[in-house]
């Protein structure tokens, strides 16, 4: 699979500019267009998503540091830190960072929100326990550089943990390529898999990179850089025409269809 969507005739600064504007105005779970108080955040978040409170225990990090890398709407951070994490919230765009410090406020929390580039975190070595970062390192095409920054911040023996795209999943095979790439003829067009898969992946059209990974392709990539690294498949969902992430039960030898491919990889 192509590792770059066709920017034949965009620079690779106008490409960057791409991503950013719209990260810049399509946060998830930020919901501007249907404002939500906090607790609907919530609720709707771990509601659809539900695995996530069992498998990244956002409560057993009490005394800890923690930084999350691509806050979005702040929903997460603010589970670090109702579970007793010194949590540090950093994201590219700045309706992110917007969004996180008004959901903290709201939800009384305490936590440090900045604005920065995570190739490029303005933050010393060796200083925090876990770095988090869900459904992120998938949209940035210089991932290896997302993944030195995080090995340089993190603590000997600390935990990078979060969730890609799986590209073995149903929603990636039917939602996207057939519905979108087979069916509305957008490959035979001469649309890369990776072209269709980050015009679809989100809510929204328009966005600029989504790289969607095998099992074995992120394990390798993360074991490039971190040791000890553990990935496993969650959120059996498709997205039909006109309704999205309807869930579906599957045979337990066929759980790796689901679309999110969580990892989990320690730094030694």
């Amino acid at each position: 699979m192509d590792s770059q969507p066709n920017r034949a005739r965009v620079s690779k600064w106008d490409f960057s500019k791409r991503i950013r504007e719209f990260w810049s105005n399509a946060v998830p779970m930020t919901f501007e267009d249907k404002p939500k108080s906090y607790e609907e955040k919530r609720r709707f978040r771990y509601d659809l998503q539900d695995y996530m409170q069992e498998v990244f225990r956002f409560d057993a990090f009490a005394g800890k540091r923690v930084l999350e890398i691509g806050s979005g709407a702040g929903i997460d951070s603010a589970e670090f830190i109702r579970g007793g994490a010194e949590t540090v919230s950093m994201d590219f765009s700045l309706l992110a960072v917007r969004s996180t410090k008004l959901l903290l406020k709201e939800g009384g929390l305490d936590g440090d929100v900045v604005l920065a580039d995570a190739r490029h975190l303005p933050l010393r070595d060796s200083q925090f326990d876990l770095v988090y970062s869900f459904g992120v390192i998938h949209h940035v095409p210089d991932v290896a550089g997302v993944l030195c920054e995080v090995g340089r911040v993190l603590r000997r023996n600390g935990l990078f943990t979060g969730m890609v795209y799986n590209r073995d999943s149903l929603l990636y095979a039917y939602s996207i390529m057939y519905l979108h790439g087979i069916r509305k003829g957008l490959i035979a067009q001469g649309l890369s898999e990776i072209d269709v898969v980050s015009r679809f992946s989100e809510r929204l059209t328009g966005n600029q990179y989504t790289r969607a990974y095998t099992r074995d392709e992120i394990a390798e990539l993360l074991g490039r850089f971190f040791g000890h690294v553990l990935v496993d498949t969650y959120y059996n969902v498709i997205d039909m025409v006109g309704r999205r992430k309807v869930k579906f039960r599957i045979d337990t030898r066929q759980s790796d269809l689901g679309w999110h491919l969580v990892f989990k990889a320690t730094k030694i």
